[in-house]
């Protein structure tokens, strides 16, 4: 009796790893769901590049004397010494630290967040600011001159054992704001337009075209601070001040294409997968319990909304945007548990992320807006029922603030330290 229940025990086992294993079997195995094939399609699909890369630009653009062949050659090194750098200690800074002169950047040339009060702070120390920008003239052509690239798209690939590839410096593209400002406050009006409307420009680019969120938020941040800028600068200006030629490329409306984050994603999820290789331990744990190509495929509806075409859509209505949530197919997480769980993490929250070219788009309408109410004969309160329709948006149309001295419209992406309105005045402020 005894050898019979131990049999049937034995028989009992058996069967039950047999109906784990093919359990197992068929939840490694089961077919992908259609949103992930799909969102996999599209952050793998070719992506045309757009005129020259820019990101060699952007990666010595601290530097002096490294415009040209010799940015290339810097590039090239910096390239080669992570490529061969030791596992976990790849150089991550530039080549050209300590060999060629560097812009020094202060506090004092700054110009708050998002250029919120700027004329204010350049007027109340326009000689500090002014000293502190003292030989900044060639990095401030070289800000402008971003706009002329067509992508940043970055040479540096991530490894499994360095899934953070190196930056550029971003803190010099905001830098000629400041300067905007006190070229305006010394009476250079036409020099302060300019200026801030070819940085608008830049922004632009690099919003739309940027490899990394890094790269196309800080472009949206350009074209809002430079644009709130120019707001200021022309409030204090008559109506009818000619504006020059730049600055009508410069507030024409953004498009879809400057508004799209799908090449951001893209890049990001390319530095997820390689952070998901560096965190799963073991290659034997990762056989058994981590799918890499489902893991990713799991997690790719998270940023390939970018690229769907129902994203163009949005931006064209200046829509909030749709952000897929989690994935539900908990019968993939048997075989998968610990991709699962990976894939599951919160991440940061992806509509303010999409919020901000939008925002920056807004800010364009916003003063343009502004330009072309003070033009009009009646009192703005009037005219801002006939605002063309390229001034305003099919969800956000601007409004007058209580006291009137403000234009503006609800922000997308929401920020506390910047209240929840973008705004341009009406009125020239006291001083």
């Amino acid at each position: 009796m005894l050898k019979t229940g131990l049999k049937w025990v034995g028989i009992s086992i058996v069967s039950l790893t047999v109906a784990v294993v093919v359990l197992w079997a068929a939840s490694r195995f089961w077919p992908l769901p259609v949103e992930q094939r799909e969102a996999m399609r599209l952050l793998q699909a070719p992506l045309p590049m757009r005129g020259e890369n820019g990101f060699t630009a952007l990666w010595t653009l601290r530097y002096d004397g490294l415009e040209g062949a010799g940015g290339d050659a810097v590039m090239a090194q910096d390239v080669e010494r992570w490529r061969t750098g030791s596992p976990g200690q790849r150089p991550v800074s530039s080549s050209a630290e300590g060999r060629f002169p560097a812009t020094p950047l202060s506090a004092p040339a700054g110009c708050g967040r998002r250029g919120i009060g700027c004329l204010a702070a350049v007027r109340a120390d326009p000689d500090g600011v002014e000293a502190a920008h003292a030989g900044h003239d060639a990095l401030h052509q070289r800000v402008a001159a971003l706009a002329g690239y067509g992508h940043f798209t970055s040479p540096f690939k991530p490894f499994d054992t360095d899934p953070m590839v190196p930056l550029p410096v971003f803190q010099p593209v905001l830098d000629p704001v400041s300067a905007h400002a006190l070229a305006h406050v010394r009476g250079d009006s036409g020099t302060a337009l300019a200026g801030a409307c070819a940085d608008i420009l830049s922004g632009r680019r690099m919003t739309g075209q940027g490899d990394t969120l890094i790269t196309s938020m800080i472009g949206a941040a350009m074209v809002e601070s430079n644009a709130r800028l120019l707001a200021d600068i022309l409030v204090e200006l008559p109506a009818d001040t000619a504006l020059p030629a730049i600055c009508g490329v410069a507030l024409a409306p953004m498009t879809a294409d400057e508004q799209s984050l799908c090449t951001a994603m893209r890049g990001e999820f390319g530095l997820a997968g390689a952070g998901m290789r560096l965190t799963t331990g073991s290659p034997a744990a990762q056989h058994l319990l981590l799918d890499v190509p489902r893991t990713q495929a799991r997690m790719a509806p998270r940023y390939a909304w970018a690229c769907a075409a129902s994203a163009e859509r949005v931006a064209t209505r200046d829509a909030p945007t749709p952000i897929p949530g989690p994935a539900q197919d908990r019968f993939a997480c048997i075989a998968n548990p610990l991709g699962c769980a990976l894939s599951n993490i919160t991440g940061p929250d992806m509509r303010q992320y999409a919020g901000r070219p939008q925002d920056a788009a807004a800010m364009l309408r916003l003063v343009a807006a502004q330009r072309w109410l003070r033009q009009q004969p009646t009192p703005a309160s009037v005219a801002l029922q006939r605002l063309p329709e390229a001034l305003r948006s099919p969800t956000r149309t601007p409004v007058l603030s209580d006291d009137g001295h403000w234009l503006q419209v609800e922000r997308r992406a929401v920020m506390s330290d910047v209240g929840p309105t973008l705004r341009v005045p009406m009125r020239a402020p006291a001083h």
